[in-house]
């Protein structure tokens, strides 16, 4: 190539315009209805004001509604609006994949604009205090179903709420008892559905150790009392994609059943 070919090629080369830079996505609960989802991109791309247009994942036929106002600070535009989470497309769930996502913003004014890009799910960022979850997930109480002298075996009731319009497996939980900071019994279970729409109890059953348990709070056990007990594992949400194991950490007091 000659030396002229050379600088034709780097001048062309140059002139292309640079790639866009990906959208920036926060994610922040509303309750239990709704997610606030903020895009924000570079504030050249997009003038303030309002904004109207879809936005669908994955390559999904399936399309949301986007209504906001566009707002600057800082060099970026920031676009908050809400998404209930009733309104999420099972193929959105359907088209799920673990390492992250698609997505194509559009806008419904004339002429109308588009966003691309993908983005992984570790650089999404996400507002709020793990103290918000127990609204979705939440131990109601540990029972002991049997207890004697010899051996022990309890139950916990767990609340799950699908917030979804749209049924939920779980493939399967694994879980730790904790009684005064020590192991004292797990459990795991297969194969449950989380119905739609509404909040679903889990009976999960644990195997305890008995000797553990009676160490850690056997004086209050055997009286009858609660022990304040932590149940500490994972519940795994099987979906088309992927499965996607969803921590368990919560509190509470574990009691005679009778």
């Amino acid at each position: 190539m000659s030396a002229a070919a050379l600088l034709l090629a780097v001048a062309a080369r140059l002139a292309q315009p640079a790639p866009p830079a990906p959208l920036s996505f926060t994610l922040a609960l509303e309750g239990t209805a709704s997610l606030r989802v903020t895009l924000a991109g570079p504030e050249a791309d997009l003038a303030t004001g309002p904004f109207k247009g879809t936005i669908t994942v994955n390559g999904s036929a399936a399309e949301l509604p986007v209504a906001g106002t566009v707002t600057h600070a800082g060099g970026k535009w920031q676009l908050p609006f809400s998404v209930k989470f009733a309104d999420v497309p099972e193929d959105w769930a359907d088209r799920f994949r673990a390492d992250g996502f698609s997505y194509r913003l559009r806008s419904a004014a004339s002429p109308g604009r588009e966003w691309t890009g993908t983005r992984a799910w570790k650089d999404v960022e996400l507002e709020g205090s793990r103290e918000a979850m127990s609204d979705f997930v939440a131990l109601d109480d540990v029972q002991l179903t049997d207890v004697s002298l010899l051996s022990s075996e309890a139950r916990a009731r767990v609340s799950v709420r699908n917030p979804f319009s749209f049924p939920l497996k779980i493939a399967s939980t694994e879980y730790v008892l904790f009684a005064d900071g020590h192991e004292v019994g797990s459990g795991q279970t297969q194969g449950m559905i989380l119905h739609p729409g509404q909040k679903n109890v889990l009976n999960m059953p644990i195997d305890v150790d008995h000797g553990a348990l009676l160490s850690a709070a056997g004086g209050t056990v055997l009286s009858g009392g609660d022990v304040a007990v932590q149940l500490k594992g994972k519940l795994v949400v099987r979906l088309k994609g992927g499965d996607v194991a969803v921590p368990l950490a919560m509190s509470g007091h574990l009691g005679d059943a009778s």
